[in-house]
């Protein structure tokens, strides 16, 4: 009997986890492009370039860093949702198998 009142938690905090993954990326998703997008890229190369030694017309080191980090988490933002939809279903169907078992 024990075991099923700890089972009964576990998939309501599944859900929850689900939930709050959820609110999460919401958050998330315009904080994260409004401070990339808010940074001036083109100063930042020529800063870098001026104190690396390089070619200060030609040098686009963080542009093309912020390039990457933007498809790199864009990946992240389009599989991110799959993972809120497995968590929140594994929970349900351990919870209905749960009840159906009662």
């Amino acid at each position: 009997m024990k075991l099923r009142k700890m089972d009964d938690r576990a998939n309501v905090d599944m859900i929850l986890t689900a939930v709050i993954a959820g609110v999460m990326f919401a958050i998330a998703i315009p904080i994260i492009y409004s401070v990339l997008g808010g940074v001036n890229y083109n100063a930042v190369d020529l800063q870098l370039a001026t104190g690396l030694g390089l070619n200060t017309t030609t040098s686009t080191v963080a542009t093309n860093a912020s390039n990457n980090v933007l498809t790199n988490l864009a990946t992240f933002f389009t599989i991110g949702p799959i993972y809120l939809v497995v968590v929140a279903a594994v929970g349900i169907i351990a919870a209905i198998l749960l009840l159906r078992g009662r």
